[in-house]
């Protein structure tokens, strides 16, 4: 990593979700929902030097399906003292697989039904809860990217979890058109259960059709005033799209990534929690302690 003349971030900061799609050396799956562009291991880095971080937890994107073999080699590259990582695996992963990927600094299991344009209802009660059975026995966390109503759907089992679940992007907390702000109920209710950790990541996904909403700083004082204790943050980088957009494109045609500037989103943010104390506990305490760095 080279000198940062300028670090944004508190001195030890953790992204928590970035990804890496690297088709060159990485094939896509052929029945992905969508093709991104190209961000490999050395655009993280650039990523990093801009803002000053030296910690990532790399996040498995829907694009690789259950092949974990761009994130294995992210991690190895970036290495065990900077890096962990969050998995996505299925009925044909075996035990001992998921020995590998613990080994190899996986933390998390990743359940991701929200990047496909019509999975935003989805049924996930069965697939949450095979997932926690296979979680359970290496201590892993399960993390959950789905909307509003999934997530009330699955709630009791949540609820009943026994490891941690991670629920991405605020939960899936929208804001509409006309300002009013949906599902920071039912996420904070989530977030008193002793188990359950909220990630604090791409804002632009809170409000409509991915605009600036005054809302998103009462939202995560909100939260933060709830369980500080047991939020992390992340920059989504490098800010894949979706929505409406996606299912018209389809995966025949690459995704552009949203022109998102990290170090206003991240300045921003930090400005949200008004003091260096908050900021240290999000960005760097919390995240070591969910990832175990």
């Amino acid at each position: 990593m080279s000198d940062v003349i300028h670090r944004v971030v508190p001195e030890g900061s953790i992204d928590t979700h970035v990804h890496v799609f690297d088709p060159t050396w990485f094939a896509y799956a052929e029945d992905r929902d969508y093709t991104p562009a190209e961000a490999n291991l050395e655009d993280v880095q650039a990523h990093g030097d801009a803002l000053g971080l030296e910690r990532f937890v790399f996040v498995q994107p829907s694009v690789y399906g259950t092949d974990n073999s761009a994130l294995l080699a992210a991690l190895k590259l970036h290495g065990a003292e900077r890096s962990r990582g969050v998995a996505v695996v299925g009925p044909e992963t075996s035990d001992g697989e998921l020995a590998v990927l613990h080994a190899a600094g996986v933390r998390g299991l990743r359940l991701n039904v929200k990047s496909n344009p019509d999975g935003g209802k989805a049924d996930i009660r069965g697939p949450l809860g095979t997932l926690m059975e296979r979680a359970e026995p290496l201590g892993l966390a399960v993390e959950l990217f789905c909307g509003a109503t999934s997530l009330a759907n699955s709630s009791d089992i949540i609820a009943s979890s026994p490891v941690p679940v991670i629920l991405d992007h605020f939960g899936g907390v929208k804001v509409s058109d006309d300002g009013k702000v949906h599902g920071l109920e039912q996420v904070k209710e989530l977030l008193s259960l002793p188990h359950v950790w909220v990630k604090l990541s791409a804002p632009y996904r809170v409000a409509a059709e991915g605009a600036a909403s005054p809302a998103i700083p009462g939202i995560v004082q909100t939260l933060f005033d709830a369980r500080a204790e047991r939020l992390v943050w992340a920059s989504d980088w490098p800010h894949t799209g979706g929505g409406a957009d996606r299912k018209r494109r389809g995966p025949a045609v690459v995704e552009p990534f949203r022109d998102i500037d990290d170090i206003t989103e991240t300045s921003n943010f930090l400005a949200w929690l008004q003091t260096a104390g908050a900021a240290r506990q999000i960005l760097v305490d919390n995240p070591t302690r969910l990832f175990d760095f």
